[in-house]
């Protein structure tokens, strides 16, 4: 049940304040790892306060229930949320996302100047703004920490949204000086540390993966019938969703029985469906985002998820949802360039399939060989939750930021390693 945020701190608790754009009750993106990070920190006796917007992803437009700002402060699952009004990120301009996430950044610095000092503080990028108004406005003795989760001067021109021009210039320089002056920056792979490095950051860095609330997500029973294959999340430019177009047209003429699955919201959506009706492909088919008390029953309809990317943008982000899809002990396939993220994750996981990307008929061959073989599906599922419940889920990646933490501000150490023993 949700209740009011009464705004108060238990002095003896650690204090910790998160800023990210996405949060709960938005179910796709980054909003579930930062979610499931919070509540980890809550369970484990600390203070949580969320500086966030008013949620609008992945459908661009605000939640109904709340665009007239009577829930912009609310608690949940034991964290304090504040929203900051904010207009939606539509569509892929630099400039729009800028201003969107400008103002996020902007309230967050009010409410933080005007809050108690914080233990902890915890930026999450996207978006760099946020970074930046965070360092401004917490004295020194409060840890930073970034989480970067993309590189956006280098994602925005790989997927040319925008051109190399002086305000791509001026990001990347936002970029290098905030994430210098973190105490501590957290990131996914070894790959996307590499990136950082090569921005000129010399803050040390970390490698979490997204937590994964795997209590709630986990394994269940393949469904009968034929092959589904299964993409989830948001429908957008940098998910290179277009080659999944071409599988299924692929797919309709040599693999007619299995059936494709897009489930999810985004500013592509509409320009994919024409594509898909433009080829008349009754394989097909588009469907909202589940519920999230539906989730792992949803995660379980695909007997094989598909995780593609447009490859210029590879090198800038990684995709949350694969550690999802790994807590519910499913295999996917990917389009991973060599060396990419994605790619290396696959050598250390062994819980997934890769292949080159923009190629459909290597796509298509990596989908006949793994429909073809379940103990091969089981045993990629099977690797991949073992991953998790060792790297990602909820205990492990709490234990990980706690640990950091307790680096970081040596005098909360006692208290935190006593709060980790009550995490189950």
């Amino acid at each position: 049940m949700l209740t009011r945020n009464k705004d108060q701190f238990d002095d003896d608790a650690p204090r910790v304040v998160i800023v990210s754009l996405c949060y709960w009750p938005e179910k796709a993106g980054g909003a579930p790892p930062v979610q499931q990070m919070a509540e980890a920190f809550v369970a484990a006796g600390a203070q949580v306060t969320v500086l966030t917007t008013r949620p609008s992803y992945p459908e661009q437009a605000i939640f109904p229930d709340y665009r007239d700002g009577a829930r912009d402060r609310e608690t949940h699952q034991g964290v304090s949320i504040i929203r900051v009004p904010a207009p939606p990120q539509t569509g892929g301009r630099l400039r729009s996302i800028l201003m969107a996430e400008g103002l996020h950044a902007l309230g967050s610095w009010w409410h933080l100047v005007r809050r108690p000092k914080p233990t902890v503080a915890i930026a999450i990028c996207p978006s760099i703004l946020a970074v930046a108004a965070m360092q401004l406005a917490v004295p020194a003795s409060t840890r930073r920490i970034a989480i970067v989760h993309d590189i956006q001067s280098g994602l925005a021109q790989s997927l040319k949204i925008t051109r190399p021009s002086p305000l791509t210039q001026l990001l990347e320089r936002l970029e290098r000086i905030a994430l210098n002056r973190a105490d501590q920056i957290v990131t996914l792979s070894s790959a996307m540390k590499t990136t950082i490095e090569r921005l000129g950051v010399r803050t040390p860095t970390s490698i979490i993966p997204p937590t994964v609330d795997d209590q709630r997500i986990y394994p269940l029973p393949e469904p009968p019938g034929p092959i589904t294959l299964l993409y989830s999340g948001n429908i957008g430019r940098k998910q290179g969703l277009d080659q999944l177009i071409d599988l299924a047209e692929q797919l309709q003429h040599q693999q007619p029985q299995a059936r494709l699955i897009i489930r999810g919201q985004g500013n592509y959506r509409e320009t994919l469906q024409q594509h898909a009706e433009a080829r008349s492909l009754n394989n097909l088919h588009f469907e909202p985002l589940r519920p999230a008390e539906q989730l792992n029953a949803g995660l379980a309809e695909g007997h094989i998820h598909l995780v593609p990317q447009e490859p210029a943008g590879a090198a800038f982000a990684v995709p949350s949802k694969i550690y999802a899809i790994m807590a519910a002990g499913r295999p996917f396939i990917c389009t991973a360039a060599p060396g990419s993220p994605l790619d290396q994750l696959r050598y250390e996981t062994d819980a997934f399939v890769t292949c080159a990307p923009n190629q459909p008929q290597a796509l298509a061959d990596a989908v006949y060989l793994l429909s073809a073989d379940p103990a091969e599906r089981k045993r990629l599922g099977r690797n991949g939750r073992e991953y998790v419940e060792r790297h990602a889920g909820r205990k492990a990646a709490s234990g990980d930021y706690l640990t950091l933490i307790a680096k970081l501000k040596n005098t909360e150490a006692k208290n935190l390693n006593h709060a980790y023993k009550g995490i189950g």
